[in-house]
């Protein structure tokens, strides 16, 4: 009998671990991933070392040397200059290190990876590539710029030589007479003014076109008021 007691005991027991055990794991959480564990201790470490450095920092700011000495702005100025000194050391250190970590991973064969460093190192190339894509366009976009500025004061230096000269054979001739307009001063004057009469049609369609969001109102109705202002010959003569 009391074998039979004995294992009714057992198996009461067993039962009953069997359920603490379902419950366990039937109302288990998922728990965080590794990378978010080593990412918190990351943070703890970090406050901890900061406090450790507050607490060694202490005992030094109460000597004599430190507490009787006059905060003046000069040794403040000092302060913030040894701080950024040591803030840029450290952001130097760090860029050279992530610098030579970089070059080491892409000059390292791929077949020495894994999968993580393989995905890494294509994602570094690609963004490498992009970068130099957009530094070869810009270099592009620089040198069509210089031309076209040059293009442009060649083209003002013209404008105020055509204008100049127009202008010097108004003062020569008296009011009565009249002007040559097949002249080349004058054919060449009304060309000039026909593209500067297209180029303010022109800024008139674009600033109307382009969108509200993208417009800064103060350029706008700059933009506006030249191109409500008609150019003619006359106008020009006139001046």
């Amino acid at each position: 009998m009391s074998a039979f007691k004995t294992l009714k005991e057992v198996s009461q027991n067993f039962e009953q671990e069997l359920k603490q055990l379902s419950n366990v794991l039937f109302s288990a959480k998922i728990g965080e991933t590794f990378e978010d564990a080593v990412s918190k201790k990351l943070q703890e470490l970090s406050l901890f070392s900061s406090k450790l450095k507050l607490l060694r920092a202490r005992p030094v700011s109460l000597t004599p040397q430190i507490t009787e000495q006059v905060k003046t702005e000069e040794i403040i100025k000092e302060y913030g200059d040894v701080a950024a000194i040591k803030l840029l050391e450290k952001v130097t250190v760090k860029c050279v290190a992530q610098t030579h970590a970089v070059k080491k991973l892409i000059t390292t064969p791929d077949r020495a990876l894994d999968a993580e460093m393989l995905t890494r190192k294509q994602n570094i190339m690609e963004a490498l590539t992009n970068y130099r894509d957009k530094e070869t366009s810009l270099r592009h976009f620089e040198m069509i710029l210089q031309e076209k500025q040059y293009e442009q004061n060649l083209l003002r230096a013209e404008w105020d030589k055509s204008l100049g000269e127009l202008r010097d054979m108004k003062a020569a001739v008296s009011d009565d007479e009249e002007m040559d307009t097949n002249s080349a001063y004058y054919v060449r004057l009304r060309t000039l003014v026909s593209k500067m009469e297209m180029i303010r049609w022109l800024i008139g369609r674009l600033v109307v076109c382009r969108k509200e969001s993208r417009n800064d109102p103060r350029r706008a109705l700059q933009a506006l008021k030249m191109a409500r202002q008609v150019l003619d010959v006359d106008t020009f003569m006139s001046d």
